[in-house]
């Protein structure tokens, strides 16, 4: 992991959400799952810990909430094909807000960019 220089800006709080920071078995303890099953999360795609030196997995505040989803769906009975669907379709309805809230953005700058063009239009004639 590289580290920051002094002079660089603090952390944003993505950024340290993001941050790997917790080893397996701290994970382990904190979320209630045995080390074996948080591998065979890993190898089935559920999620993706970061690696010290290649070697020890480093899990982050947002593989920790993670976790917690995949916990609670395999409580509810849920196998690791369908959490792994569910998990995708949740990212998908994430990314379908996102660029609604844009394009909603994008049309309200539109919308105004055209009130303001008809308004001088408008004062144009007006003087005319």
């Amino acid at each position: 992991m590289k580290r920051r220089s002094r002079a660089s800006q603090p952390m944003s709080d993505d950024e340290h959400r993001r941050l790997p920071k917790y080893s397996i078995g701290v994970v382990s303890q904190l979320v209630g799952i045995p080390p074996q099953t948080l591998r065979r999360y890993e190898e089935a795609g559920l999620l993706d810990p970061a690696r010290q030196d290649g070697k020890n997995r480093l899990y982050s505040d947002e593989n920790l909430s993670l976790l917690q989803e995949i916990a609670e769906l395999a409580d509810q009975g849920v196998n690791v094909v369908g959490i792994r669907h569910i998990l995708q379709m949740r990212q998908q309805v994430i990314s379908l807000k996102q660029e609604v809230h844009e394009v909603r953005t994008l049309l309200m700058h539109v919308q105004h960019t055209e009130y303001v063009i008809e308004s001088s239009s408008e004062k144009k004639k007006e003087h005319e």
